[in-house]
């Protein structure tokens, strides 16, 4: 039997892990999987709030929920935890157990999956919130050894677990972000209020969280340098504040032409649809990414990009994309003032959805199915 934890989907308001455990477990889960997530107490409803996430009907499933304590707290007690084995706490009966997150706690036995993004918190560790910096650096390294297989989302974040954590290249399966292109698709005008909720015109979009490892700051910056030559384009950030926004913050602040740059704060799937497809481009200057979901969704709605040159981000965005050196505001002014002279046409728009359309849930269940049955035959 295969148990998966669904703690990322079990909050609301999904970002992007919650999105990759949502698309990749719905296309896992059958009959005879348990569910695993804990509720501290029962407050958050996580059975319902699992279900609506997952867009499936729970009831039928054997869904094991526990409320003796959170999770993280869990996994911080670290061997302490052994007191208190996971299976006794789930009261689990399975052969394996997947977790769509970084870390398995000390009190895990047997086999088990573990997924792992990125490793920001070993290369970019100042960008990180210092409690869950603390976290990922005290655990991520036994987790990673005990792990019967790996997940990841891209050739990149394969190459920084064998990297920084040694990890045997046979163990790591990669299974790129999908995108959905029945739903990301091109289109005109604004099916959602967000356009006269913000008096949108000609805008340049960024989407993602507020926070230093999205880099913000310089694309304002970048912005400030031409925005007299283009009176009427604003910037679009669509996103919610994470950790230690007051930097970004004051960019935007101090920004001469703070009265165009607009915060939208979290927009739901509709409404980010809707600002791709009548961005004039997509702007994604971030410093280190395990993927890049916002710049596949982009490109599957036919809207141009301009991403930095980093990361993952060089392997998403192929040959079809501006790459720029992330902290350089001057050589993003260029590339967006490139982009305003000299609009995307039909035939690139029409390449980019090709490319879009590459990077399928199908694909990335897939590598969780090769991984699990890697593991099951360890």
């Amino acid at each position: 039997m295969i148990a998966y934890n669904l703690q990322p989907v079990a909050v609301r308001g999904l970002t992007g892990i919650g999105n990759y455990t949502a698309q990749v477990a719905r296309r896992l889960i059958d009959k005879d999987s348990e569910l695993h997530a804990f509720d501290f107490l029962g407050r958050n409803g996580a059975s319902d709030i699992l279900s609506e996430n997952l867009n499936m009907d729970l009831s039928g499933n054997d869904l094991h929920i526990v409320r003796s304590l959170p999770l993280s707290v869990y996994i911080r007690m670290g061997k302490l935890g052994k007191a208190v084995p996971y299976k006794t706490l789930t009261h689990s009966s399975a052969d394996l157990t997947v977790f769509f997150n970084y870390l398995t706690p000390g009190g895990l036995t047997g086999r088990n999956i573990i997924t792992i993004y990125d490793l920001v918190s070993s290369r970019f560790p100042e960008t990180m919130q210092a409690r869950n910096r603390r976290l990922l650096q005290g655990h991520l390294n036994d987790s990673a050894s005990r792990a019967s297989a790996i997940l990841t989302i891209s050739e990149f974040s394969k190459s920084e677990i064998i990297d920084v954590l040694g990890v045997d290249p046979s163990r790591i399966f990669v299974g790129p972000c999908g995108v959905d292109t029945n739903f990301y698709t091109p289109g005109s005008g604004f099916e959602t209020d967000i356009a006269k909720k913000f008096s949108l015109g000609r805008y340049i979009l960024y989407v993602g969280t507020l926070e230093p490892r999205k880099n913000i700051k310089t694309l304002v910056e970048a912005f400030d340098k031409i925005a007299d030559k283009y009176p009427d384009v604003s910037l679009v950030l669509a996103g919610g504040l994470g950790w230690q926004p007051d930097e970004t913050l004051s960019s935007i602040e101090a920004s001469p032409f703070a009265s165009r740059i607009i915060r939208t704060g979290y927009v739901s799937n509709e409404e980010k649809r809707d600002l791709l497809r009548n961005a004039l481009f997509f702007v994604f200057p971030s410093i280190y990414e395990g993927f890049g979901m916002p710049v596949t969704e982009a490109m599957a709605c036919g809207t141009d990009c301009i991403v930095s040159d980093s990361s993952s981000l060089v392997e998403v965005a192929g040959s079809l994309i501006p790459l720029v050196a992330p902290r350089s505001s001057d050589s993003w002014a260029q590339a967006m003032e490139d982009k305003l002279e000299r609009p995307c046409d039909e035939g690139l728009r029409a390449t980019l959805r090709a490319r879009a359309q590459g990077y399928t849930w199908d694909e990335a269940a897939k590598a969780a199915r090769d991984a699990i049955a890697y593991a099951v035959g360890c």
